[in-house]
């Protein structure tokens, strides 16, 4: 289903999280300045969570796009909006809070979504939790409760291919007061989360976990100290990790529906520039394939494939502008969706007839 693309600092705290909350704009530093000037301002053995690719929608029916816009609107935080896969019209689904890094459902009826109430300073640990509400944006509520004292928030969360479990990643103080982040399965309704991985104490954060569409691994990316990422693939039940690029600058992964592909942001550091692009990877790590190819001044990031696997939605930024583009699943025949703000963290899937 969807890749989010969300930015850490290098440089861990000794004692607590690496990050605090969305302050941090996306895909590597570079891209802070682009989205600035965009916006103008689980008990389980190893049994699949199944829904096979041929449950995906026919190419005719485009499904829905749910993103997080940055834009003056909302006070200038993130908001969560509907976006038409077709012409880019856009429905707001939350305002009031700091709302961003979404993902749909399967069957289109559910977003989960990181928030951080508007009561709270969102720039302090603790105060980001994992909330679920309806595709219209009803019915929200928190699915964890992190509070800044043993857990240090909750993040990226990403649907099972049957909706049944959530996969995200949370900072949790050991009994010394150590903070271990790593993956995390839960069910959707927020209870029974167990630990899928962790970096060691005190080190920088995975994140970004993506099911595999029959449900048997996790991909998700790990920052190093260098504040670049490397993605790594795991079974459910925490075994099998495996790096699935050595060397490769890597994060945002998003596995295509029948299985065959990975998608993820892919950062190359050249001596006087970083050129950020989307490109895609069998999962056992060959056949690495850009599909954009940015001058430096431009860049592509967080892709998501649509439910039928035809083709990719991703956001596009440079000096002037932030949209989503989508493509063939090829790289070809590209379609930009105008939208007001910059609009990030998209996630394709099916658009329910009804709630």
């Amino acid at each position: 289903m969807k890749a989010v693309t969300r930015l850490y600092t290098s440089a861990a705290p000794s004692n607590s999280a690496s990050r605090k909350g969305p302050s941090i704009m996306r895909a590597q530093l570079l891209l802070r300045g682009h989205l600035i000037a965009a916006v103008a301002v689980i008990t389980v053995a190893v049994t699949a969570f199944t829904t096979p690719a041929a449950q995906a929608r026919a190419s005719n029916d485009p499904g829905l796009i749910v993103a997080a816009r940055y834009s003056a609107a909302n006070d200038g935080n993130p908001q969560l909006v509907a976006v038409n896969p077709r012409n880019g019209a856009t429905r707001v689904l939350t305002s009031g809070n700091q709302d961003q890094v979404p993902d749909l459902s399967p069957d289109g009826r559910t977003v989960v979504f990181e928030r951080c109430l508007k009561t709270l300073d969102c720039n302090q640990d603790g105060n980001f939790n994992v909330w679920t509400m309806r595709a219209d944006g009803s019915r929200a509520h928190p699915l964890t409760t992190c509070d800044g004292t043993r857990c240090l928030g909750a993040f990226d969360p990403a649907f099972s291919p049957d909706g049944r479990h959530i996969a995200f990643d949370q900072d949790l103080f050991d009994a010394k007061g150590v903070n271990f982040n790593g993956i995390f399965i839960m069910n959707a309704d927020g209870t029974h989360a167990r630990r899928i991985t962790s970096n060691g104490p005190n080190n920088p954060p995975d994140g970004q976990p993506q099911f595999s569409p029959d449900g048997r691994q996790l991909v998700f990316h790990r920052e190093l100290a260098d504040g670049s990422h490397q993605l790594l693939t795991v079974h459910v039940d925490g075994t099998g990790l495996r790096e699935l690029l050595p060397g490769v600058d890597g994060s945002a992964p998003s596995w295509s529906p029948d299985g065959k592909r990975i998608a993820f942001t892919l950062v190359r550091h050249n001596t006087d520039s970083t050129l950020v692009d989307v490109a895609t990877v069998r999962p056992n790590g060959t056949d690495l394939t850009m599909l954009t190819k940015n001058p430096a001044e431009s860049s592509s990031f967080a892709p998501d494939y649509a439910p039928d696997g035809s083709r990719v939605v991703f956001s596009q930024a440079n000096s002037v502008g932030c949209n989503l583009v989508t493509m063939r699943s090829s790289g070809e025949d590209r379609h930009v969706l105008p939208s007001e703000g910059c609009l990030v963290d998209a996630s394709w899937s099916t658009a329910a007839t009804h709630h």
